[in-house]
């Protein structure tokens, strides 16, 4: 759903960034897709001041797709699948979405990271019920035990450019009141060079080391 998507599969954009933090690695760790809860906390002050399409008097009007669906196993490694509702609807209302079928949805807003030009080689990866899924529940942010986190969150825009980031986040224990912050940012190797560009920024404005999440 994730990684194996195209024909070429996934490149790195550059270094990671890294950064050290005056924490305990698992205060982050915790942190990860496996608290589906902490938006309403965490990322309150965030929600009312609108970088995430809302504002302080709709925040939980808008809650229920911060939550999504939370998928985990025995191992500590988990999936959040967030209804994508709410994020078609910053192009078009919910009433002409729900008509929409899955195939229809993909061609609006296709995945983080796939071009439409790319849908066709994610129709030949991906099993119908997997596209069904990515459709209408798909996987944004997951966790690897203990300390890696996986975002492919869709981050529309509405000026015309690419949407979409897609990072990966490890947290490494330098002592016990310090961790070092890794974020690797990938794209589709045959993405086009200005969608490569455009996930880069909003991959390192939404989650790199001075993003607002």
């Amino acid at each position: 759903l994730l990684f194996c998507r195209t024909d070429s599969g996934l490149e790195m954009l550059g270094p990671p960034q890294r950064s050290i933090v005056p924490a305990n690695w698992k205060a982050a760790a915790e942190q990860l897709a496996s608290d589906g809860f902490h938006t309403l906390t965490l990322h309150r002050s965030l929600m009312e001041t609108g970088q995430y399409g809302s504002s302080a008097e709709d925040i939980y009007a808008n809650a229920p797709a911060m939550y999504g669906v939370d998928i985990s196993c025995r191992q500590g490694h988990s999936l959040r699948c967030i209804p994508a509702e709410q994020t078609f609807s910053m192009f078009m209302t919910m009433e002409d979405f729900k008509k929409l079928k899955p195939e229809e949805r993909l061609n609006v807003l296709p995945p983080p990271g796939i071009s439409k030009e790319l849908l066709p080689q994610l129709r030949r990866y991906l099993s119908p019920e997997a596209l069904t899924l990515m459709a209408k529940a798909p996987p944004q942010v997951g966790g690897m035990f203990p300390n890696v986190l996986v975002l492919f969150i869709y981050s529309p825009r509405t000026d015309g450019k690419y949407s979409g980031a897609l990072a990966l986040h490890t947290y490494v224990p330098r002592g016990p009141n310090h961790l070092e912050f890794m974020n690797f940012i990938f794209a589709e190797k045959d993405a086009p060079e200005a969608m490569k560009r455009d996930m880069m920024a909003n991959a390192i404005r939404a989650s790199g080391t001075t993003g607002t999440i």
